[in-house]
């Protein structure tokens, strides 16, 4: 049996909530629209996939021992963004801002530990962001992207994060659920 598994940086309830009230002034009216559960906001550091029940132990120790080497981090949330930016819109991100390089320093970490375990590097540059929304639809796509415009400089809160979680998601009729299973401590 294999556990879908993710490694993720959790958001304050504040913060969750700020970004769930400013995705509310979205105008979505008939567009096909997920979004995703306020308790399901983070920001996801690396996806890893499906992932056999018996490797799930080896990756949480992994993640301990990579994070235990990593400073704790702090990032603003700021603002709400399209994706793509032409064409269909796919998806509705809040952004994540830190300009002292700790959160790239902290995926490179992660990343280097899970390519040890025989995980994929990611090819993509690192953008670490926040999904609010998935669009299957989008009903007027110009009319989203202004809306997104005007909270693009939106600050939702300042997050202090000490930890590093490794959480499964179980894909359900209602969206995903996800269980945390390892809280692992960024810093000595």
């Amino acid at each position: 049996m294999a556990i879908r598994t993710f490694l993720a940086l959790d958001l304050d309830t504040p913060t969750r909530r700020a970004i769930v009230a400013a995705a509310g002034q979205l105008p979505v009216g008939g567009s096909k629209v997920r979004w995703v559960e306020p308790q399901n906001l983070h920001v996801t550091m690396k996806y890893l996939g499906d992932v056999p029940d018996a490797d799930v132990m080896g990756i949480c120790r992994a993640v301990g021992d990579a994070a235990a080497r990593l400073a704790p981090v702090a990032f603003d949330v700021v603002g709400l963004e399209c994706t793509p930016t032409r064409g269909p819109v796919k998806m509705v991100w809040a952004g994540v801002r830190e300009s002292a390089g700790m959160l790239a320093r902290t995926f490179a970490g992660l990343e280097s530990a899970m390519e040890a375990l025989g995980f994929d590097v990611e090819r993509r540059a690192f953008r670490p962001h926040i999904t609010v929304a998935r669009l299957r639809y989008c009903d007027d796509p110009a009319g989203l992207r202004q809306a997104t415009a005007r909270l693009a400089d939106r600050e939702f809160g300042t997050q202090d994060a000490g930890e590093v979680v490794v959480y499964s998601s179980q894909l359900a009729k209602e969206g995903p659920v996800y269980a945390a299973m390892a809280r692992c401590k960024l810093g000595p």
